[in-house]
């Protein structure tokens, strides 16, 4: 989904680092293909919603459980 994994030292239970998110996909190459593009864009969702509208108590990881809300793109709009 992400095409990448983190490594251990970056996950701690179920969340992971938000400073890894920021090293890994804080800018898309340009003239990246429509998958890198889409994968960015999952991280930048996880990214919003971990940490500003559902914000761990850490402040600083983003939990796993948004993986699923954010594996198909597409269907985000019918969220409620």
């Amino acid at each position: 989904m992400l095409g990448v994994i983190p490594p251990p030292s970056q996950v701690q239970k179920y969340a992971v680092n938000c400073s890894w998110f920021q090293e890994t996909f804080g800018e898309c190459s340009e003239g990246a293909d429509d998958e890198t593009v889409r994968r960015y864009a999952r991280a930048y969702i996880m990214m919003l919603l971990g940490t500003q509208l559902f914000v761990d108590k850490s402040g600083n990881r983003i939990h796993i459980r948004w993986i699923p809300y954010v594996a198909k793109l597409e269907e985000m709009g019918t969220y409620s």
